[in-house]
């Protein structure tokens, strides 16, 4: 009945080894948190743009509203200091929207010049973002790959598992392999154990000498008094 056991360790065997191949698929980066990363600075950077086209547009409206003050004065001066206009009255009102249109411009040439940095930095930072951006991009396109690559791996070799398991179970005795997965079930994934010393390889017990005597005779069904595992000892082939 031995040759029986040894089956069903092969079994645990492979239980052990799906476990493990499914456990290691568990922990695989799948990349979705640089890709939240990614998705974050793609924002940020389009939020910048946004800002930048903004501050373009007023930059080139404040451009052509000076051109048209500029041109008002121009016009104003003229008639001041050309010497067609000579009442006092109106000289004094021609000098009144001088002084006010180069007010305005003054204002205007000043909202121009904090507009010409706020673009230099949000041009600088918006290069500075788009490195960093492909940078992550390039990152991320290396860790999907190699996520991927090993999905394929892990998912062959668990076909792989899974089919030498359909090879063995039928080889087994039904009431054995249900008793198997129901202890299985309680002890972590691990239903049978092979025994080579004096102590239970699952819990690490002392094996009582009369349960011994019984995987010296290789008896089917034995078990450890501690975890409640199938034990199995290997037969010793003269």
């Amino acid at each position: 009945m031995s040759e029986e056991l040894a089956l069903l360790y092969q079994v645990q065997q492979v239980d052990t080894e799906l476990a493990s191949l499914k456990a290691d698929l568990a922990k695989l980066d799948d990349g979705a948190e640089l890709t939240a990363e990614v998705s974050a600075a793609e924002n940020e950077y389009k939020s910048l743009q946004t800002q930048l086209h903004a501050a373009e547009a007023e930059s080139r409206a404040l451009e052509l509203e000076v051109k048209t003050l500029q041109e008002k004065k121009t016009k104003f001066e003229s008639q001041l200091y050309g010497g067609a206009v000579r009442n006092p009255r109106q000289l004094s009102d021609l000098q009144d929207e001088v002084t006010m249109l180069n007010r305005e411009v003054s204002k205007l040439e000043d909202r121009e010049l904090e507009l010409m940095e706020k673009l230099e930095t949000l041009r600088a930072e918006i290069a500075r973002r788009e490195q960093e951006l492909a940078d992550r991009r390039t990152v991320l396109a290396a860790v999907v790959e190699r996520y991927q690559s090993e999905v394929a791996r892990i998912s062959r070799e668990v076909k792989e598992q899974e089919a030498r398991r359909k090879e063995l179970i039928p080889q087994v005795e039904v009431q054995l392999l249900k008793r198997y997965e129901q202890i299985r079930g309680r002890q972590s994934n691990l239903g049978i154990v092979k025994v080579v010393g004096d102590t239970c390889p699952g819990c690490r017990v002392f094996i009582a000498s009369e349960v011994q005597k019984e995987l010296r005779l290789h008896r089917v069904g034995v078990t450890c008094e501690n975890c409640g595992r199938l034990l199995f000892r290997e037969r010793i082939v003269d």
